[in-house]
């Protein structure tokens, strides 16, 4: 009899949902957004902070605020706390009013806040530096996966091969439908919204909700969705999720399943079960 020993299967990481909250935004609304105080007993961000950011910035860094307003006391000063930012085609819209501009008014149009404000980091960059927190911040993704892209990078901090964290902040945003330009100015023509969900993570954390990463074992077959498969939205129904197992319920669980073949399981901890109750959400619109 010939014997292969087993593959091992790797552990799965976890770690405690602290707090989180979801703030949608319209295009119309985000102008009086970046000037908006912060939630009460939250420190204000300094003057101006939001002025030039990215759309995706602006309602992801008032999902953090609203987070920290909903995180149980006494809170943690977050100033060792990673930062992990996944945004959907963040920057587009901010790319293309630069392109219309070059093209009308030559290269003296073109903003120097282009690159620090429309990359894939700045969502993390603004968050790690308007909150004052010195861990390591990450811009993921930037494409229609940036849900299980961010979930997976957030999780993966809590492993023990990981530098150690006290906390994590993962960021996730989008747009609800992409946004139409007018190709002379650049400006949105229309109104979608913009939709950003913040979770305080902690490794270890005796939360109510615990969020596991499970990844698969090496060499195993993967259901891949089609390369021609339309892109789908998933933050909504997570943000929902993450609510209703919180509140108590009957929902326990969900679970995420990524392209690549991990998984991502909210689940209500024993502890929140026996109690039948959760108050440390924030579901909120701008």
């Amino acid at each position: 009899m010939n014997l292969r020993p087993a593959r091992p299967i790797p552990e799965p990481a976890a770690c405690g949902i602290m707090a989180h909250a979801l703030v949608e935004a319209r295009v119309s609304e985000i102008a009086a957004l970046r000037d908006a105080p912060a939630p009460e007993g939250v420190a204000a961000l300094p003057a101006r902070f939001l002025r030039h950011c990215d759309e995706q910035t602006v309602v992801g860094m008032h999902a953090v605020l609203r987070a920290i307003a909903a995180h149980p006391r006494p809170r943690p000063s977050f100033d060792g706390h990673g930062v992990v930012a996944a945004a959907c085609q963040s920057g587009r819209v901010m790319a293309a009013r630069s392109l219309a501009l070059l093209k009308t008014g030559g290269a003296v149009t073109v903003s120097t806040h282009i690159v620090p404000q429309g990359s894939l980091h700045s969502l993390a960059g603004a968050v790690s530096v308007g909150l004052g927190m010195h861990g390591p911040h990450v811009g993921i993704s930037g494409g229609p996966d940036a849900l299980a892209e961010g979930l997976f990078a957030a999780l993966s901090f809590s492993r023990p091969a990981a530098a150690p964290l006290p906390g994590l902040w993962l960021i996730v945003t989008e747009w609800d439908r992409e946004p139409t330009l007018d190709r002379s100015s650049g400006d949105v023509c229309d109104d979608p919204i913009c939709r950003a969900l913040a979770v305080a993570l902690e490794p270890g954390a005796d939360a109510p909700l615990t969020l596991t990463l499970r990844t698969p074992p090496p060499g195993a077959a993967v259901d891949a969705a089609p390369l021609d498969a339309p892109p789908s939205s998933q933050l909504a129904e997570f943000a929902q999720a993450l609510a209703m197992c919180g509140e108590g319920g009957a929902l326990i669980s969900w679970a995420l399943v990524c392209p690549w073949g991990a998984e991502v399981r909210i689940g209500r901890s024993r502890r929140a079960a026996l109690d039948g109750r959760s108050r440390f959400g924030m579901r909120e619109a701008a």
